[in-house]
């Protein structure tokens, strides 16, 4: 045993100093994961103890759009992310505190009247008529919206220390942070079910309080540990806000694509069949979306490192990364196809017989995230190029062609016609991105493709 563990050492410590921090954070982030991933799992099959299908595919349709107010930080948590990362690469402390502090001041003056605003307007719309929801199952619709937005508006603040972290490549504290508020989240709901108080306004507290809580612990913590970077009143600097909104535009336009494709998904099932079909399809969803989690532990720490080597123009590094990317990605298909080949037992062992998932929403889920983590191994190296402006342009037409191609293709043949609506636009991304690695990387990227 202990000749393994050395052997897995010296593996972990065989390279140069990005290398290696690089690998340390892959592990790391990989044993949290596996604990985030036994969280995830556990708050599902505890979620279904306490609520119907019906009143489970409501919550998933809330709490999926509750994801929308990410996009009112217009781009600058991304943005942050990389202009920090660029002045940790050069040791500019002093302009590092300012980016902090400015971002974090300026979140918090946009965040407070966005959610005022949003419950007023909220008040005003007859939402079980736009989300197909029946009053006799769910009578308490309004007050798990309104509370939810209170705990997520707090945490859109707080949820900078993860881009700090980011910034700092060290993404495996982030993971750290995220898995404790999983973790909360599956002891508040153990407590519900304890007491015999599970109802879909105690559910909603739990979900959207947990991930708030783990931040609040983590504040103090990440600025005893960073004094430099701690946000102050003084070192906000206006100057900041072009190069955070001038890179964060483009983050902004791209966040704002990726919350129509992967938000609107459960209103759209919603609305064209039943919140009922919303819970198969998110279980398929979770159980195929851990190659997904999986592959983001590997693909996350990507961002800051090339962001790194960019800088230092090391690009002997940055092409053995993507040869060892892409075998990664051919190990992550095998995986998937195993996942599938398995699922009806998984589904029986996860959730029981409380909800039955068709063989037809299994097959397409792997293909759908198939094409979602090849998208995403690419558009990380291209973040951290700094190269985003034909991201965005494919994250756009993305979003456009979404919604009426999901109608139409549902419209013919039902839930498979809207995965493979899902597939198409994936597919678009998957390719784009990889192409624009492979020609800046040898030099021939012109145009758009340079940008």
């Amino acid at each position: 045993m202990n000749k393994l563990f050395r052997k897995i050492s010296n593996a972990i410590n065989n390279g140069d100093t990005r290398t290696v921090k690089l690998k340390k954070n892959i592990v790391g982030s990989f044993v949290i994961k596996l604990w985030s991933c036994c969280m995830q799992l556990l708050v599902v099959s505890m979620s279904l103890h306490c609520l119907s299908q019906y009143e489970y595919g409501v919550w998933l349709i809330i709490y999926g759009t509750l994801v929308w107010i990410d996009m009112f930080d217009m781009g600058l948590g991304n943005g942050l992310r990389n202009r920090l990362s660029e002045a940790i690469a050069v040791g500019d402390w002093a302009r590092a505190e300012h980016l902090v502090s400015t971002t974090i001041v300026v979140l918090s003056v946009i965040i407070i009247p966005i959610v005022l605003f949003l419950i007023i307007v909220i008040s005003q719309i007859d939402l079980y008529s736009l989300l197909n929801v029946d009053m006799n199952i769910v009578s308490n619709l309004y007050n798990v919206i309104y509370i939810s937005l209170l705990f997520v508006g707090v945490t859109f603040v707080l949820k900078t220390i993860g881009c700090i972290y980011l910034s700092l490549q060290l993404p495996a504290i982030n993971n750290l942070v995220s898995a404790l508020g999983q973790t909360i989240a599956v002891l508040g709901i153990w407590f519900l079910i304890w007491i015999e108080k599970g109802c879909l306004l105690y559910i909603a507290i739990v979900y959207t309080c947990s991930p708030l809580i783990s931040y609040i612990v983590a504040w103090p913590i990440t600025f005893k540990r960073y004094p430099m970077l701690k946000p102050k009143l003084s070192a906000i600097d206006i100057k900041e806000l072009k190069p955070l909104f001038g890179i964060g535009t483009n983050f902004f336009l791209m966040q704002l694509s990726g919350l129509i494709l992967f938000t609107s998904s459960n209103i759209l099932i919603s609305r064209m069949f039943s919140p009922m079909l919303v819970t198969p399809y998110q279980i398929a969803n979770k159980y195929f979306g851990l190659t997904n989690i999986l592959f983001t532990l590997i693909s996350t720490p990507l961002w800051s490192a090339v962001t790194d080597a960019y800088v230092k123009k090391d690009m002997l590094w940055i092409n053995k990364i993507i040869s060892k990317m892409n075998r990664i990605l051919f190990l992550f298909l095998i995986l998937l196809l195993f996942m599938l080949s398995i699922s009806s037992l998984a589904y029986d062992l996860w959730i029981g017989q409380k909800v039955f998932i068709p063989l037809n929403i299994s097959i397409l889920m792997a293909f759908y995230i198939f094409m979602l983590i090849v998208g995403t191994c690419y558009s990380n190296i291209l973040c951290g190029f700094g190269k985003i402006k034909l991201l965005t342009i494919v994250s756009l037409i993305q979003a456009v062609i979404y919604w009426p191609l999901s109608l139409f293709l549902g419209g013919l043949w039902g839930i498979t016609g809207f995965m493979l609506a899902l597939i198409v636009v994936f597919s678009l991304s998957a390719i784009m991105n990889k192409v624009q690695v492979y020609l800046i990387c040898n030099n021939n990227a012109r145009g758009l493709f340079n940008n």
